[in-house]
């Protein structure tokens, strides 16, 4: 069975651009792969909202996505998720047979404890 960038022990998996299986793997790509980091939920939600609005004109069929088309339900949803701590990934089918996607992920991870903070946090009591 042939290695491909989504796997792990691939030398190309940190730097290749196709998202990871797990979230908790982005931990694992490299610095540069690392857009953005937040200190705040409002912070992460307001760069989600910034992506969701760069990518909504190529979206493929809006009416096709559904709840995932509405902008505020995303959002408020994310925060959810956030404020417990993990993470938030979506997807969206685009225009041209694309795909896009567009992670925030807790950093420190609960899935996966061992895994270093590209931002250097830590969890608390460590």
């Amino acid at each position: 069975m042939r290695s491909t960038p989504l796997d792990l022990g691939n030398p190309e998996f940190r730097s290749a651009a196709c998202p990871p299986f797990r979230m908790c793997d982005y931990l694992l790509k490299a610095p540069t792969q690392i857009q953005k980091t937040a200190d705040t939920v409002d912070e992460a939600v307001t760069w989600l909202a910034e992506r969701f609005d760069e990518l909504a004109p190529a979206f493929a069929s809006r009416e096709a996505m559904g709840p995932l088309a509405d902008r505020a339900y995303l959002l408020a949803a994310a925060g959810g998720h956030l404020a417990e701590a993990d993470s938030v990934c979506w997807g969206f089918w685009l225009t041209a047979e694309r795909y896009g996607t567009v992670a925030v992920v807790h950093c420190p991870d609960f899935h996966a404890p061992g895994y270093p903070c590209p931002a250097g946090r830590k969890r608390k009591g460590d």
